[in-house]
């Protein structure tokens, strides 16, 4: 699976991208937020491998950004299998280092990873779990027609959940 925008390759994780995923995971600003907390290096070699493994298994995982213009690493793009409301299903997420924020790399890669997720995959619906305050994140997902559906408690802390069904 590989995806191209104007500016953006998007891809599988792979162990060649070790180290600027260490460099990604350890990051403070990166990480602000995230359920995982700032990760060490090993806890960043682990979740690397989780991405390529997820993919291996599931088709899916959360993709390499990659910036044409540098060949940079600025962030992740796809899906995590989550136990939202009961069994674990699929969850739409990205994150983007702090200096490739506000720039548009989210909506332009979150709008391809989506449409790869209802053709490629034929998934029926993509969910997505976000901080109520979180506005930025919510603006790239209205942006994709996701719709709020209701709030959610997710690993003790509340969260809006919104919701995009395929078309036809």
């Amino acid at each position: 699976m590989l995806l191209r925008t104007k500016r953006l390759i998007i891809r599988p994780f792979t162990h060649d991208d070790e180290t600027a995923a260490i460099a990604l995971f350890t990051d403070p600003g990166f990480m602000a937020g995230s359920l995982d907390g700032l990760l060490s290096p090993a806890g960043a070699r682990d979740k690397l491998q989780a991405l390529i493994d997820l993919y291996q298994t599931h088709s899916f995982s959360k993709f390499a950004l990659v910036e044409k213009s540098n060949k940079c690493l600025i962030g992740y793009c796809g899906f995590g299998l989550e136990p939202i409301e009961g069994p674990p299903v699929a969850e739409f997420g990205f994150r983007l280092h702090p200096d490739a924020r506000g720039k548009g790399f989210a909506t332009e890669a979150a709008q391809l990873v989506v449409a790869d997720a209802f053709t490629r995959l034929k998934m029926p619906f993509v969910q997505a779990i976000v901080e109520a305050n979180n506005t930025a994140s919510r603006r790239v997902l209205e942006k994709l027609g996701m719709i709020h559906q209701r709030q959610v408690a997710f690993h003790g802390r509340k969260w809006l959940l919104y919701r995009l069904e395929r078309s036809g």
